[in-house]
C-alpha cells in the first residue's frame, strides 16, 4: 500500500487536535443553551418565574452581554425583582411598578433573542464537532494494527472528507477490504462495539445465559410497559419482557444486525434495573418503623430541616405528608430519573415535592425538597457535589431514627389533613391524572 494510509493518517491528525477543548466547548454551550431554554419557558409562562428561577446568577451574567447598557440593564432588573417580587397591592399604583412590567417585558424579548443566538451557536458547533468525532473515530480505526470497519456507509463519509488523489484512495479501500476480511476469518465473530458499553461478546455472553428463554417459534409482539398495576408489581409482564428482549435481540444477532440490537440491549438492562429497584421497595416494606427513612445531612441537619425551617408556614404540612407517605406505602412506584447511576424518586402531590431513593438495604433516603418553582434538575445543580458524595459512600450513612423523629414525632396522617391548604396541592397533576 506504499505510504497511503500513512497520507490519510497525516492529512486528519491537525483536524482533529484540538477536538478535546471542542467537546469541552460544546458540552457547556449545551448546559447554557438547556439553562437559558429552561428561563424562557419560565417567562413564556409568567415573568414573576424568571425572577424566581433558582440560577440567578445565570440571569445576571446574560444582561452583561449587552456591551451598550449592561450595567444600567443589572440595576434596573435588581430594582424590577425587588418590587415585583413584594406582590404589595399599594406599589401598584407607582410609576415604578408599571416600569417594572414593561421592563421584564423587554428582558423576556431579550433573552429569547439570545436563546434563539445561542442555540444557532451550539447547533453550528455540535454539528463540526461531529463531524471531528467522525475523522476522529477513523483515525484510530486505521491507526491501529488490526483494522476493522463495520459501517462501511460511515467510512465512505468519512472517506469522503479527505483529500486524497485517486490511486492512494483505492489502495487504502482494498487494504481496508483484505483487513476485514481477515478478521472475520480469525473470529466467529467480529468484535464491534456499539456504544461505550455494548459489545458482541457481551451480548453473546446474555444469550448463553439466557438460553432457556430463546424460542425461535415465539411471535414477537410489542411488549407490556405495565410493569405496575394498581401499585403492584406484575411479574408476569416483566418475565413476558425479559422474554421478548431476549428473542428479538437473538434474532437480530443471528442476521448480523448488529447496530439494531442496541436498543433492545437498553431496554433490557433497563428492565433488570426496575427488577432491582422493586426488591429495594419490597424490603423497605418488611423493615421495622425506624430504619425505613433516613435524611441527606449537611452539618448536623438534613436537606428537608433546612427547607423546613426558612419555608412559608403553609409548605410543612405537604412535606410531612409526603414523608409519612413515602414511610408507610405499600405501592411500589416507578423511578422518575436516572442519576449517575442512580434511581431517583419524587414524590408529587404537592407544589413542593420531595426527592429521595432507595438504599440496598431497602431504607428510604430523603435527598431533600424541591421548592415550588424548582426543578429537579436544578435541585442537583444547586446540591450534586453534596449528593454525589453520599451516593459514593452509602456505607457510611447513619441508619437512626434521630432526624426522622425531630422532623414527623408522633405525627400521623390525620393529623395533617385538616391543616394542609387545598392551594398547595399540585392542581396541574390532578387534573393530569383526572384526564
Amino acid at each position: 500500500m506504499d505510504n497511503s494510509l500513512a497520507k490519510l493518517l497525516a492529512c486528519v491528525e491537525p483536524k482533529i487536535a484540538n477536538i478535546g477543548m471542542k467537546r469541552m466547548e460544546v458540552k457547556s454551550l449545551s448546559e447554557v443553551y438547556k439553562t437559558i431554554t429552561e428561563i424562557v419557558e419560565c417567562g413564556n409562562r409568567s415573568y414573576l418565574e424568571i425572577l424566581d428561577y433558582y440560577d440567578q446568577d445565570f440571569i445576571i451574567r446574560s444582561l452583561k452581554l449587552n456591551d451598550k447598557d449592561a450595567d444600567n440593564l443589572i440595576t434596573k432588573y435588581k430594582t424590577t425583582k425587588y418590587l415585583l417580587e413584594n406582590q404589595d397591592k399599594d406599589l401598584e399604583e407607582l410609576p415604578q411598578y408599571k416600569e417594572a412590567t414593561e421592563f421584564m417585558e423587554f428582558l423576556k424579548t431579550y433573552l429569547n433573542e439570545l436563546c434563539e443566538r445561542i442555540k444557532k451557536e451550539y447547533e453550528t458547533k455540535s454539528d463540526s464537532l461531529n463531524e471531528l468525532e467522525l475523522l476522529n473515530k477513523y483515525y484510530l480505526v486505521l491507526k491501529n494494527d488490526s483494522i476493522f470497519v463495520q459501517d462501511a456507509d460511515e467510512f465512505l463519509v468519512f472517506f469522503d472528507k479527505i483529500e486524497l488523489n485517486l490511486e492512494d484512495r483505492l489502495k487504502i479501500l482494498i487494504h481496508v477490504n483484505k483487513s476485514n476480511i481477515k478478521n472475520y476469518s480469525q473470529s466467529l465473530e467480529p468484535v464491534s462495539l456499539f456504544t461505550n458499553e455494548i459489545n458482541i461478546p457481551e451480548v453473546k455472553r446474555l444469550l448463553d445465559e439466557n438460553i432457556h428463554l430463546i424460542d425461535d417459534n415465539l411471535i414477537l409482539t410489542d411488549y407490556n410497559d405495565n410493569i405496575i398495576v394498581d401499585g403492584k408489581v406484575n411479574n408476569d409482564v416483566i418475565f413476558e419482557n425479559k422474554k421478548y428482549l431476549i428473542n428479538k435481540i437473538s434474532r437480530l444477532f443471528k442476521t448480523f444486525e448488529y447496530d439494531a440490537i442496541a436498543r433492545y440491549y437498553n431496554d433490557y438492562k433497563t428492565l433488570l434495573n426496575y427488577e432491582e429497584e422493586f426488591t429495594k421497595q419490597e424490603l423497605n416494606k418488611s423493615l421495622d418503623k425506624d430504619k425505613k427513612l433516613v435524611f441527606l445531612m449537611r452539618n448536623a441537619k438534613s436537606l428537608v430541616r433546612e427547607y423546613i425551617e426558612t419555608c412559608n408556614p403553609v409548605y410543612q404540612g405537604p412535606i410531612f405528608k409526603n414523608l409519612i407517605d413515602i414511610e408507610q406505602s405499600e405501592d411500589y412506584v416507578m423511578p422518575d430519573y436516572c442519576y449517575n447511576g442512580t434511581y431517583l424518586y419524587v414524590k408529587k402531590e404537592f407544589i413542593v415535592k420531595t426527592v429521595y431513593t432507595y438504599l440496598d438495604n431497602g431504607s428510604a433516603l430523603v435527598l431533600g425538597i424541591l421548592d415550588k418553582k424548582m426543578s429537579l434538575r436544578g435541585f442537583l445543580y444547586k446540591n450534586g457535589d453534596l449528593i454525589d458524595d453520599i451516593l459514593r459512600n452509602k456505607e457510611k450513612i447513619q441508619m437512626n431514627d434521630t432526624e426522622r423523629n425531630l422532623l414527623l414525632k408522633d405525627l400521623t396522617i390525620d393529623d395533617l389533613v385538616m391543616t394542609i391548604d387545598l392551594n398547595t396541592l399540585d392542581v396541574k397533576m390532578e387534573d393530569k391524572n383526572a384526564r
